[in-house]
């Protein structure tokens, strides 16, 4: 074994009997017997964690024991995953199917979101919580919580997330290290809750927050050293083996690419200390990461940085099977250590039944959305929601969009009980809009929408919510440019009162690109001028409805079959009441508005509107797509003879790449019969 200096020995003894959990100790349970420890070391790095996968395999293949794996960062997570019993082709799995973009996007579980909550999912790129009145801010110092990543990490460490000793109670010896900013000092953690020590030792300073521990404030080791051979010398390690990825950068290079200069400034200092403890090893295997960056968490950069961490441990065969033959091993060892697989992991319960997430009490929630299309140019909205919390819960929120169709929302809403709501909303629009008649432009139309919302009543449970309440919408037309085509007269004002009733239903996996799931909403709505009448006479009825579900064929290949419509019922209708169709979405230009296969913009049809479409997705690899899309729709005035037009029928061809971050990213080409024209759509976002 090697000596330890008296000084190493005092400064142990002072951090036992000072701050225990956190702090490295020597090796108290030592079941190696009389061959030599052996310590595999980890450097951080991000996505350049999978070549210590590979270089795994390798240690495997020889048949070296590995009685210690100390690591930093994403050295950390990996070195915790073998330690308690996962093998090298286990923890690639892991790498290969896990979706890192979710992961590092820290959102919560969709399917314990409201709806409310799943729309602003689904048109926000980024959210965050904010704490006031004094509170602790949940997210101090860094853009992402970490939930996720914690959350991930508890489900492959089950059996392993209580506080313990690594060094006595894991299948192997586990020791992380991580940076205190309060002393600006290295900590080795070789106590505590495994999961939170995976968690520090990986939190990148401003990007992941902080994690407490007593009077520690703890960010990435790597920050101090990102490379621990010395760690495990002080642990009692007899020979270590260290892998750690080069980026080749030298001095004879030029420097003059921006990734090239971050990489040589970037922590400089722990470069140069990382290169001091390879002389800790026994043997070290160094891996080229050339080509990718520690953000390269795309499956085509994992496998290929998996292979290379195997290649690169294969050319130091020799030296390992040198290496083998000086730990002493016994007559008949086997160092073979398969303890855990992934596919007998049990899903983990979070004992939530079916609540849906509830906010914390005096929080802000602030979001921000981006979209970018050919037809709406460029669009942004910022949200901000405040959840007051006191003896019956209450939210004020606002919504501000900017574009050619801009918006702004103040509401309140008060929840006298759990899951009853009451509120009130008022929200004003600036729309300039080009209508299409038959498949022609025909109207440029800039006008003025309100819209006041009274929530007499309303319930939310998971996947499901309702709505009563009144309503007041009023139109004021600024200008109405029109030419040949054009067969509709637009009134300057026109304002209508309205009661409704509303059911929703949302069991999808995703918004886009769900791969299992329905959705279903079913509304209805009495219009007047006066709260009883309309013009005189009874009131309006529109009626409408769409149900959609998903049935996957294969993991990668879906349908959705989907119906909607729209029935108005009265006498005198307005213009702007009317139904609406065009494009792939619901609500795009007015709210009322449904989409139709094929065709483009914006087109108002009879008071009896009915559709249905069929998708096929397929997810081609990683996160692209293709979607081929077929619809159908009819319209009548007279409901008793909506089919006796000619069937409108359209389909629609669209690429897509879920970027995970700021939304679907793709490119559609469509065609319909009742336009006889090919609409070209390019979207980049989140729709909103």
């Amino acid at each position: 074994m090697c000596s330890i200096p008296v000084r190493s020995l005092l400064v142990l003894l002072v951090a036992l009997l000072g701050y225990l959990p956190v702090c490295a100790q020597t090796v108290a349970n030592d079941s190696v017997g009389d061959r030599k420890k052996v310590a595999v070391v980890l450097s951080g790095g991000g996505a350049f964690g999978a070549i210590h996968v590979g270089a795994l395999k390798v240690i495997e293949e020889v048949g070296i024991p590995v009685d210690m794996v100390v690591g930093t960062s994403m050295g950390s997570i990996v070195g915790a995953l073998y330690s308690v019993g996962y093998d090298s082709d286990d923890i690639a799995t892991m790498f290969r199917t896990m979706d890192w973009t979710e992961l590092f996007l820290d959102r919560e579980n969709y399917r314990r979101l409201s709806l409310a909550d799943r729309d602003a999912r689904n048109s926000y790129i980024y959210e965050r919580d904010f704490y006031v009145r004094g509170g602790i801010d949940p997210q101090p110092g860094g853009l992402i919580r970490g939930n996720r990543v914690e959350g991930a990490f508890a489900y492959y460490l089950q059996g392993h997330t209580d506080s313990i000793d690594f060094l006595r109670d894991l299948p192997r010896q586990f020791a992380c290290v991580a940076t205190d900013l309060v002393e600006d000092e290295e900590v080795v953690l070789t106590h505590g809750r495994l999961v939170e020590s995976m968690r520090a030792s990986m939190s990148i300073p401003g990007v992941f927050t902080p994690v407490h521990m007593g009077d520690l404030v703890l960010v990435d080791g790597g920050a101090k050293n990102n490379f621990a051979a010395d760690v495990a010398r002080r642990l009692g390690a007899d020979i270590v083996i260290g892998v750690k990825f080069d980026l080749e950068l030298g001095t004879d290079k030029q420097y003059r690419t921006l990734i090239d200069v971050m990489e040589r400034s970037a922590g400089s200092d722990v470069s140069r200390r990382a290169r001091e403890n390879e002389k800790y090893c026994d043997l070290l295997i160094k891996v080229p990461v050339r080509g990718y960056t520690s953000g390269s968490f795309t499956k085509g950069a994992i496998n290929a940085l998996l292979e290379r961490g195997e290649k690169y441990a294969r050319e130091k065969m020799d030296s390992l099977m040198l290496l083998k033959s000086q730990i002493g091993l016994r007559q008949g060892e086997n160092n073979a250590m398969h303890l855990r697989e992934i596919n007998n992991l049990q899903p983990i319960d979070d004992g939530k039944g079916g609540l849906i997430k509830s906010h914390e009490a005096s929080t802000i929630q602030a979001g921000l959305g981006l979209r970018f299309d050919n037809e709406d140019i460029m669009a942004a909205k910022l949200g901000g929601r405040y959840f007051i919390g006191d003896k019956a819960n209450k939210e004020l929120d606002l919504t501000l969009r900017l574009g050619l169709r801009s918006m702004l929302r103040l509401g309140f809403d008060y929840e006298p009980s759990p899951w009853k709501k009451m509120g009130l909303s008022y929200e004003i629009w600036y729309k300039y809009i080009d209508l299409f008649t038959r498949g022609k432009r025909s109207n440029n139309l800039s006008f003025m929408y309100q819209h006041d919302n009274v929530k007499l009543f309303s319930f939310e449970a998971m996947c499901f919510d309702c709505e009563i309440g009144v309503g007041w919408e009023h139109y004021h037309i600024f200008s109405d440019l029109w030419n040949n085509n054009s067969t509709m007269t637009f009134k300057r004002n026109e304002h209508f009162f309205n009661y409704h009733a509303q059911l929703r239903y949302d069991s999808e996996d995703k918004h886009y690109f769900a791969t299992r799931g329905t959705r279903a909403e079913a509304r209805y709505a009495y219009y007047t001028d006066n709260f009883a009448q309309w013009n005189g006479h009874s009131g309006i009825s529109a009626v409408s409805a769409m149900w959609q579900t998903t049935i996957s064929l294969t993991s990668k290949t879906q349908l959705r079959p989907s119906v909607y419509g729209r029935l108005l019922f009265g006498d005198d209708l307005p213009v702007l009441m009317g139904n609406v169709a065009g494009g792939a979405t619901y609500g795009k230009f007015f709210d009322q508005q449904v989409p139709m296969v094929g065709g483009g913009h914006a087109e108002f049809f009879d008071s009896k509107l009915i559709a249905a479409s069929l998708r096929l997705q397929q997810r081609l690899k990683g996160h692209h797509y293709v979607l081929l899309d077929a619809g159908v729709a009819e319209h009548n005035n007279d409901l008793d003879r909506i089919f006796d037009r000619r069937l409108m029928w359209g389909t629609r061809l669209a690429y897509y790449y879920n970027s995970g971050i700021v939304g679907p990213l793709g490119v559609s080409l469509g065609w319909n019969n009742h336009t006889h024209r090919l609409n070209l759509l390019v979207s980049l976002g989140y729709d909103f």
